[in-house]
């Protein structure tokens, strides 16, 4: 058989196409689709990934040899060069980028001869899966049972697991999870934030030894090096967060998405801007095998895909043992004093608590002390000096911090505007409520979550750990999920309106989310939960209905409203990012895309902005956006690419980003 002379690698860069080398006699046999290769590029090196043999020559180009054949096998089997490719097309992402995006940057390195790596923590496989404990609701023997025939027949099988909280979905994915082992198959388990899940790991890892491998963002190079090693030398189970769907996993026998609905799933900080739960489906059906989306609020996009048939739906409609969901009341804090952070019914509530040696947990999802600092003469507050946001106070810290760009200043004696009054603090955060907790609650043990207080790496666990045995927890969106305390019966949402006022389509449903998954942290035992909602807002749909732990109703309620606006989950978007450092040349890229746009734009489309981005200025970079919407994501693809080639060829452009985010999550920012 001839071998072949050349190899087209890509390379993990913004480059959109392979590049072609040749192939030196010594190296045919070792290169293959999938494989790493180092490869010359201008005057030094690079490591590519090799997706395909043979062909010609690219006219014109002299194809320099390869340097030297990294893997003795592929990195990337088949199936996984196909869902890159995939990924490349439907996210609108140089194929560079998203190759960038699965081989992580240990990975990315040419070390030519590299060193004996010490293996990282459940890198090491047993001779066999231990016996699973615990028995089976009638509902999770149902569900377990559709899974794993799935698993049994190679099939690609979509399964929503809606479940309320503390129903057991956990079991469910543990003992599919142990069906694909047995099957020599490997199984995907993602979670939305590794650090805050490290209950669901342990699970894992206590019922298959040695057998998990943890993908999160704060491992060593080395580590990370050595668990994608452990993955590529035999079935095993990857825990991970969204990157972990990159996975190189050993024939994947099952994939799970928990809390599917969590934005966390969705890259938003750099091309691709990639889901991990469509990435999880394409996967998953390239590799033969179903995919378990498993939540207690389901996103629209899914329980609209299950009501169409697209997705089995999966139902544990009780918690575990038949234990009582909480008790929820709703509190109309108009009726309050004037800046009350904590109302009546919530402090009664707090006290008769600790008086019993249970535990409480407080939510708001604002961290700081106040979100900004007013002057009391001329009203303004203090703003931040590269974006065009408000400082928010620290007490802590003694200063106001921009949550944007980064910047900290110390808290000034008089106003910057006009320097005359004194600031006031205006609003309320995680630190106003754990000083008023503290205040009503003397001596009372007390551990706040959020990103101010969980920067160290091992800081999640730590603190979660010191909560165990003490009285009150208050954080932001961290505590809101993942957590399982028994003595945790009251719950208490400081302010349920945080997010409802904000000028997104999805406002009412990420609040639902939010409140139906932290009040569901109370009474997971013996004990029936509380749970308060404190809110200027008592009859809105979405906590009314998050009230009722109805979410049926809530549902019907905001897919009429989605519909008759042709807004996700029946319609598309693409939203175009554009990015400078001037205003000028931003806003002017901006309104010439747009006015492209609407030249071509199909029947039935639309084409909304421009528009500023909210914050429109970050770190000194002016942010514009425009949001293409259409009834076909297809030909909202196919519009998009049409506008990033004119944009590119546009001399004006060039000193202005250009992205596109397809299906978005984020449309302000």
């Amino acid at each position: 058989m001839k071998r072949a002379s050349f190899a087209h690698c890509l390379l993990p860069q913004s480059i959109d196409r392979p590049l072609t080398y040749s192939i030196p006699e010594g190296m045919s046999s070792g290169v293959r689709p999938g494989v790493r290769v180092r490869v010359p590029l201008r005057h030094g090196s690079a490591v590519a990934v090799v997706v395909e043999t043979g062909g010609e020559c690219p006219q014109g180009v002299v194809a320099k040899p390869l340097l030297e054949v990294l893997d003795a096998s592929p990195f990337f089997d088949e199936a996984m060069l196909k869902f890159l490719r995939w990924a490349a097309d439907y996210y609108l992402a140089p194929a560079g980028m998203v190759l960038r995006a699965a081989l992580p940057e240990p990975m990315r390195r040419s070390a030519g001869k590299r060193r004996a790596r010490t293996a990282a923590p459940g890198s090491e496989t047993p001779a066999s899966v231990p016996e699973e404990p615990l028995s089976l609701t009638s509902a999770q023997s149902g569900a377990l049972k559709e899974v794993v025939a799935a698993i049994d027949s190679s099939r690609f099988e979509a399964f929503l697991l809606h479940g309320v909280t503390s129903s057991g979905k956990t079991e469910v994915y543990l003992r599919a999870a142990a069906r694909a082992l047995e099957l020599g198959r490997s199984a995907i388990i993602l979670v939305p934030e590794i650090a805050l899940s490290y209950q669901v790991v342990a699970r894992f890892t206590e019922r298959f030894p040695g057998m998990v491998t943890v993908l999160h963002s704060r491992l060593t190079g080395a580590e990370r090096s050595s668990n994608l090693e452990s993955l590529r030398k035999g079935p095993r189970i990857a825990i991970g967060a969204r990157s972990a769907v990159f996975a190189p996993a050993v024939s994947p026998g099952l994939f799970v998405v928990d809390e599917e609905h969590e934005g966390a799933y969705k890259q938003e900080d750099a091309v691709p801007f990639y889901h991990a739960r469509e990435c999880a489906l394409m996967r998953a059906k390239l590799s033969g095998c179903p995919v378990v989306l498993g939540s207690a609020t389901p996103s629209l996009e899914s329980a609209a895909q299950a009501r169409a048939g697209r997705f089995r739906l999966l139902e544990l409609p009780e918690r575990i043992d038949a234990t009582p969901l909480p008790l929820v009341e709703i509190v109309a804090m108009n009726r309050e004093p004037a800046g009350t952070v904590i109302g009546a019914r919530m402090a009664e509530l707090l006290l008769e608590t600790r008086a019993r040696h249970e535990q409480s947990l407080l939510f708001l999802n604002r961290r700081g002390f106040s979100p900004a600092m007013l002057c009391a003469s001329c009203g303004k507050p203090v703003r931040c000096a590269s974006c065009s946001t408000s400082l928010v106070f620290h007490a802590a810290e003694g200063a106001l911090k921009c949550h944007w760009c980064g910047s900290r200043i110390p808290v000034p004696g008089k106003c910057p505007a006009c320097g005359v009054a004194a600031l006031r603090p205006l609003g309320f955060g995680t630190e106003r409520v754990e000083a008023e907790v503290r205040r009503l609650l003397p001596g009372a043990t007390l551990v706040r979550m959020d990103q101010d207080t969980t920067r160290k790496r091992t800081a999640h666990r730590d603190l979660l750990e010191k909560f165990t045995g003490g009285d009150v927890l208050v954080g932001t969106q961290m505590v809101a999920k993942g957590l399982d305390f028994p003595r945790l019966t009251l719950v208490g949402v400081v302010l349920a309106d945080v997010s409802l006022a904000l000028p997104d389509f999805r406002a009412a449903e990420r609040t639902f989310q939010l409140v139906t998954q932290v009040a569901g942290r109370a009474g997971r035992r013996d004990v029936r939960g509380r749970v308060v909602l404190q809110t200027f807002a008592p009859s809105h749909p979405a906590l009314t209905a998050a009230a009722e732990h109805d979410y049926r109703r809530f549902y019907d309620a905001e897919a009429a409203q989605r519909k008759a606006l042709r807004y996700p989950p029946f319609g598309r978007l693409a939203r175009f990012r554009f990015t400078g450092a001037s205003h000028g040349e931003v806003s002017e890229a901006a309104r010439t895309t747009a006015a492209f746009l609407r030249r071509r734009l199909p029947p039935k489309c639309a084409v909304l902005g421009p528009a500023p981005a909210m914050p429109a200025v970050v770190a000194r970079r002016h942010h514009w956006h425009l949001m293409l919407k259409g009834p076909d994501g297809e030909q909202l693809r196919e519009l998009a690419r049409a506008a990033l080639d004119y944009a590119g060829n546009k001399s004006g452009a060039c000193r202005v980003q250009i992205s596109v985010d397809v299906n978005p999550l984020n449309v302000l920012s």
